[in-house]
């Protein structure tokens, strides 16, 4: 199985940046009761690829311009401590977005990931260019879902490229490499389709109740090799994904 290329789904989302989605419906802006900005938004998450078997967390946040932005986990350690320079210092920062490294279960296991990450309320917090405070908070968990079960194309299968029909088994349960497996609240789907070389990408969210869609006959090609990936996303913004490679005929 060649490795998937998670780059390509950082250029699809909202806010890029750098490690010191998709996302839904951010929170709208608001003051704390001590007076301060609430960030506008703030996700912090696990992402899994069940295929490749990898792991890791992303961050997306974004508010008022600011100059300097931390993040703590939920025993007060710190975990990110940005401080831009000069000229990025003066213009301020707004969204931002992370990725960490997603080592395979080989390298790193699974249960050292989730000691490394535990579970519980992570707070971030930075300091506008007006001088004035700006935090927000998010609980993250454990709650990993299982991979979509992609049923057409499967993997390495050739398809029409007029008439491609992408499906796949809904998500119900969390991942059985935690048991035992629970119940899961799935909010969302994100279907991806790429061609690698040269980059074209294909991306659409999709309502928890939908486990079908076409792709647009427009986008694919003859002859072409395709990567697809299908994203459970859960309510705490959890996300797993399973991935394949398909070709078109002609």
């Amino acid at each position: 199985m060649r490795p998937a290329t998670p780059i390509l789904r950082l250029l699809l989302a909202a806010t890029l940046g750098t490690l010191v989605t998709a996302a839904f419906a951010p929170k709208g802006w608001a003051d704390d009761d001590d007076g301060d900005l609430t960030l506008s938004t703030l996700k912090f998450f696990i992402e899994f690829n069940c295929t490749n078997a990898d792991i890791g967390v992303q961050c997306v946040l974004g508010g008022e311009p600011y100059d300097s932005l931390r993040g703590y986990g939920p025993d007060g350690r710190r975990i990110v401590d940005l401080r831009p320079r000069n000229g990025l210092k003066l213009q301020g920062m707004s969204d931002f977005f992370f990725e960490s490294a997603e080592p395979s279960f080989d390298e790193f296991s699974l249960a050292d990931f989730l000691d490394r990450f535990r579970e519980g309320i992570y707070e971030f917090e930075s300091r506008t260019l007006d001088g004035i405070e700006q935090d927000g908070e998010t609980l993250f968990t454990h709650d990993i879902p299982e991979g979509p079960v992609i049923t057409s194309p499967l993997e390495g299968d050739v398809v029409d490229p007029g008439n491609t029909i992408i499906t796949w088994e809904p998500v119900t349960l969390t991942t059985a490499l935690l048991p035992p497996q629970r119940p899961v609240n799935i909010i969302g789907y994100q279907v991806i389709v790429t061609r690698v070389d040269p980059l074209k990408v294909f991306s659409v969210d999709v309502k928890p109740d939908v486990t079908s869609m076409s792709v647009p006959p427009e986008f694919l090609e003859p002859g072409t090799e395709y990567e697809l990936e299908i994203l459970a996303v859960e309510e705490s913004d959890n996300q797993t994904i399973s991935l394949l490679f398909f070709n078109t005929s002609g």
